[in-house]
């Protein structure tokens, strides 16, 4: 039985031996294989291309969370600093309320 798989293992490397040759031995196979060469150098052109498209969306992705944190931080300090604003504003007048001073008059002493 063993024998018999290798027999037909045989025949079949040999079939395909014969076809390489007659591939080979062919007017068009170098024209074929120059084409499948190209057509191999395009795919791994395209797959380098896909990748370097995949990584430039994920940096540009990745930039842009960035803008909008640092965007949300900025709004973040200008509440705060209009927040500050209005109670130093307010301060100022209670003092010169309590001083009986007009508050502008203070800003400039």
């Amino acid at each position: 039985m063993l024998d018999k798989v290798e027999k037909d293992s045989d025949l079949e490397s040999r079939s395909q031996q014969i076809d390489a040759l007659q591939i080979a031995e062919s007017p068009n196979s170098i024209n074929d294989l120059d084409l499948l060469a190209s057509l191999q150098k395009m795919k791994t052109e395209e797959q380098a291309l896909l990748e370097q498209k995949q990584r430039l969306v994920a940096t540009e992705q990745n930039l842009h969370n960035k803008l909008v944190k640092e965007m949300e931080r900025k709004k973040i300090a200008i509440k705060s600093l209009k927040t500050e604003i209005l109670d130093h504003i307010n301060r100022c007048e209670e003092l010169s309320q309590v001083l009986g001073v007009p508050a502008s008059e203070t800003s400039s002493a």
